[in-house]
């Protein structure tokens, strides 16, 4: 198939036929194509950028859509010229789908054709660029002359469909009237074998606006939806800029601290113990963290971790956080260990005694772990799971205030199902529940949070970050 381009039109044409010198019968031919009448007046008709920005389709040069035709000229001599380059541009950007569709009414209207027919057996069909208005115009600052058409697709694959379906049309036509004459065929055949083509034609138009009626109902139900979606964006508009912290009650999310250093300590005001020591750095989407744990503050477990954010916040509306992580561990020191710990400043003697615990092969172990968390904007929630060898613990985060305080006040509840007896409760309590109330002083600085652990204790916990 070739595509001319004259001053005001372009001619697809398959094949050479001999020129039809007898006057247009409207009746066989169908009425000739012309854009213009079935568009009307073009959405822009003649518009030249005055602006200071450059247009992005300037920028670009060439434009793809799922849902439009372009065509991009431009001049370094005249608008003219531009406007014409840009009708060259779509004629020749919708030559590969003109020549599709051509393709797909041949085969299904193969049944009523004969059985040579083929391109060149097509009617010239005249496709009248008067219609195709140029959408934009822009001027550049070198005098260069820009020029861009844009139609929608599915219109105008309608209207290259119409206009095929008519000269195949008159093409079946004609060859039912010479099968029609050389066989003698009454005018009683030649009405009924209208009446059965219109029938044939009518049951494919109902199963077009059948299908039509389905696109819109598509169509309709992905708006509904993406106005759904709006309005919880609008609502919930300050949950969706709270960014969860690293730390639930005692196991990390999978968010990494916004600062390079960060400690925390967890204090029994009963007893005026402390529970727990941590201390970390982090770097873009690392960190790496040490953790003491002790009881009535004599230590008894110690760890060492890696995690890596593999996933950031991703999501429009429910962010998702993802993070993988390594730890190394001792679940408890041996009990000549334990009892060196509890003299009298023992403390200063941890790392020796450390070092004698980790020449055991047994006493230390590691693991893997796992945790991601994600964002429910209608609840004002964030969902967290973590998972390794030793526990699994599912937590929400909910804040009461994201509107007026944003993250300031949130409050925890984390259920854990413990595997391994040394990090449980002194009651041996596989399953446990914890709630924390977390506030927030100072913005990625200082935070602190009451939580009542182990089905027994209330503790004091410290957050710094640096």
């Amino acid at each position: 198939m070739t595509i001319l381009l004259l001053t005001g039109s372009f001619i697809l044409a398959w094949g050479s036929p001999k020129p039809d010198t007898t006057k247009f019968d409207r009746s066989v031919h169908g009425r000739p194509f012309d854009l213009e009448e079935i568009f009307g007046t073009a959405l822009i008709d003649d518009i030249r950028s005055s602006q200071d920005a450059v247009p992005q389709w300037v920028i670009a040069g060439e434009l793809t859509s799922d849902t439009l035709y372009y065509g991009i000229g431009k001049s370094t001599e005249s608008q003219e010229a531009a406007d014409n380059d840009a009708r060259l541009h779509f004629a020749q950007y919708v030559e590969v789908s003109v020549q599709s569709i051509a393709t797909q009414q041949i085969a299904e209207n193969k049944d009523r054709l004969e059985e040579n027919y083929n391109y060149e057996s097509l009617v010239s069909t005249k496709m009248s660029l008067r219609g195709v208005k140029i959408t934009e115009r822009y001027l550049a600052a070198d005098s260069t002359f820009y020029s861009l058409i844009r139609y929608g697709k599915s219109t105008y694959h309608r209207l290259v469909t119409q206009e095929i379906q008519i000269s195949l049309e008159a093409s079946i036509r004609k060859q039912e009237l010479a099968h029609q004459a050389a066989e003698a065929l009454s005018a009683d055949s030649l009405r009924h074998k209208l009446a059965m083509d219109s029938l044939f034609m009518a049951r494919k138009q109902a199963v077009i606006d059948s299908l039509d009626h389905i696109l819109k109902m598509n169509e309709a139900r992905i708006r509904q939806e993406q106005d759904r979606i709006n309005l919880i964006k609008s609502q919930h508009a300050a949950f969706l800029k709270i960014m969860p912290r690293y730390l639930l009650i005692d196991v990390p999310t999978a968010t990494i601290p916004n600062t390079w250093i960060y400690a925390s300590a967890r204090w029994n005001p009963n007893t005026e113990d402390f529970r727990q020591l941590k201390a970390g750095v982090s770097l873009w989407l690392l960190s790496a963290e040490t953790n003491v744990w002790a009881t009535k503050s004599t230590i008894n477990q110690t760890d060492l971790s890696l995690k890596l954010q593999l996933l950031p916040e991703q999501g429009d509306l429910y962010k998702v956080s993802l993070a993988l992580g390594w730890v190394s561990y001792v679940e408890a020191f041996s009990q000549p260990n334990h009892e060196r710990l509890r003299e009298e400043n023992g403390y200063k003697s941890f790392l020796s005694i450390l070092d004698d615990e980790l020449k055991d092969p047994y006493a230390q172990n590691t693991t893997f772990f796992v945790t991601g968390t994600v964002g429910l904007p209608q609840i004002n929630n964030h969902l967290s799971l973590y998972v390794d060898k030793r526990r699994l613990s599912l937590a929400n985060i909910w804040y009461p205030f994201p509107r007026n305080m944003g993250d300031a006040i949130s409050i925890i509840n984390q259920f854990d199902y413990i595997l391994s007896e040394y990090y449980r409760n002194r009651f041996g309590d596989q399953l446990q529940w914890q709630l924390g109330l977390r506030l927030i002083a100072i913005a990625d600085r200082f935070a602190t949070m009451v939580s009542y652990e182990d089905h027994e204790v209330w503790m004091l916990n410290f957050e710094f970050q640096y």
